[in-house]
């Protein structure tokens, strides 16, 4: 009965955006509705099935879906319209600012040629005062930089400042120099030259350097208010301290003091008031004292020679201790035995006595067995006289051994440090050479 039967539905959808995906599924849709409820429904409710009913609601829901994209095809068409206006806007835009970019370059290209001819009216009014401009900014220019390194700029310190804006200013070739900057450079010029010949004492700022407290191997500095003494435009002394002086900070002390007499000379001159006083000055404006400072001292040289140097002098100190033992010995026998020969009874306490005492003991002995009776107290007392000469033998064969040694080592710190870092560094070199020499000197 089921098989004799055929329905057929036909669903007709409007043109539009959503029919290419709606009416195939509902054509595959609807045929497999129809036939799960064929196979599901008894034979009893087959024959009052309802087929209106199902078209009904067939065509209710393919409305509603037209109608959910009809509103999805008018947002569509709304926000494409925005887009495309906004696109259009934009290429406006561009349009706009393409013609504003040419306007600006063939301005910009005729501000070019305009200032190129204003620059050669300039040239042509100049005629020989560019040439005098030219050597006012080259003099100011040395100025200024020759300024940035002098101790006298501690008391002048805008005057470096003045003259770097009149060297930009005459550098720009839109203004010219006046009048009053043209004197500026002149007085700065005379007052270089006459401080050169002045020895002043003021009360500055000085930045002190000190051990950093949580890394020793730091420094720090502290600003502190002191009398500087400046002698010329070469060196600054504070107290019995040396100071250097830096563009951007000042006074700066040295981390180390001159030895005793260039001291003792600094403090004659901060103290004399009149008269001629003497005093080693620093042609080089602190660089040789700079240097000086920091060559090291006896313990820096022996600390340089490192174990083997320590070695070497443990035993040059035994090697004294023994001969200064040895000398006073040797000294208060030799007043036992002066002693011994200005009497005529023989002391076993002396050398001399108990060679003596040997004699005393065999009176009748020949001349012959005398003779080897001597010898033999002469062979007895040897040993004592000659105590602790081996030892020193010992360490004088040893000492330029270790120095040899030494030597070897800083030379071969020396080659490692040129593979790793090569030779363009002499300070990283330094080390080894310095260990080798010291080790050579000390044994």
């Amino acid at each position: 009965m089921w098989a004799a039967k055929s329905i057929a539905v036909e669903v007709l959808l409007p043109k539009t955006v959503g029919e290419r995906f709606m009416k195939p599924a509902l054509q595959l849709f609807l045929p497999l509705c129809m036939l799960v409820l064929l196979l599901l429904s008894p034979p009893a409710l087959s024959q009052s099935f309802d087929l209106d009913a199902l078209k009904r609601s067939v065509d209710q829901a393919a409305s509603k879906d037209r109608a959910i994209n009809k509103k999805r095809e008018s947002e569509f068409r709304a926000k494409q319209k925005a887009e495309q206006t906004r696109l259009n806007n934009m290429i406006a835009e561009r349009k706009r600012q393409e013609a504003i970019s040419t306007r600006l370059e063939n301005t910009f290209n005729q501000n070019e040629e305009l200032i190129l001819s204003l620059q050669e009216d300039l040239k042509r009014e100049l005629g020989d005062l560019k040439e005098l401009f030219g050597v006012i900014q080259q003099t100011a220019s040395e100025a200024q930089e020759e300024y940035k390194t002098s101790i006298i700029s501690a008391q002048y310190p805008t005057r470096s400042e003045e003259l770097q804006k009149m060297v930009a200013k005459m550098a720009e070739l839109t203004q010219l120099v006046s009048i009053d900057e043209i004197e500026n450079l002149w007085f700065h010029l005379q007052n270089e030259m006459t401080e050169q010949g002045k020895i002043l004492r003021y009360d500055t700022k000085v930045l002190v350097p000190s051990p950093d407290p949580e890394d020793p191997d730091k420094t720090v500095f502290n600003e502190e208010q002191r009398t500087v003494t400046r002698v010329g435009v070469f060196n600054a002394l504070a107290g019995d301290d040396i100071a250097r002086y830096e563009h951007e900070r000042g006074f700066i002390l040295f981390d180390r003091q001159m030895n005793a007499q260039y001291r003792q000379a600094s403090k004659a001159l901060q103290s004399a008031s009149t008269g001629v006083t003497s005093f080693q000055l620093d042609p080089t404006k602190g660089a040789l004292l700079s240097a000086l400072v920091r060559e090291p001292t006896l313990g820096e040289k022996v600390q340089e020679g490192k174990i083997i140097g320590y070695v070497i002098l443990g035993l040059g100190a035994i090697g004294v201790a023994i001969a200064l033992i040895r000398l006073a010995m040797l000294q208060m026998t030799a007043g036992a035995v002066k002693r011994q020969a200005a009497e005529k009874t023989a002391s076993t306490s002396n050398p001399l006595g108990r060679v003596m005492a040997a004699f005393e003991e065999n009176p009748a002995l020949t001349v012959e067995s005398m003779e080897l009776v001597a010898l033999e107290a002469i062979q007895k007392e040897s040993p004592k006289l000659n105590r602790g000469v081996m030892v020193i033998k010992i360490i004088a064969v040893v000492a330029p051994l270790l120095g040899l040694l030494g030597t070897v080592t800083g030379m071969i710190q020396t080659f490692q440090a040129i593979t790793l870092f090569g030779a363009g560094d002499p300070q990283m070199m330094a080390g080894g050479i310095s260990q080798a020499l010291v080790t050579t000197v000390l044994g």
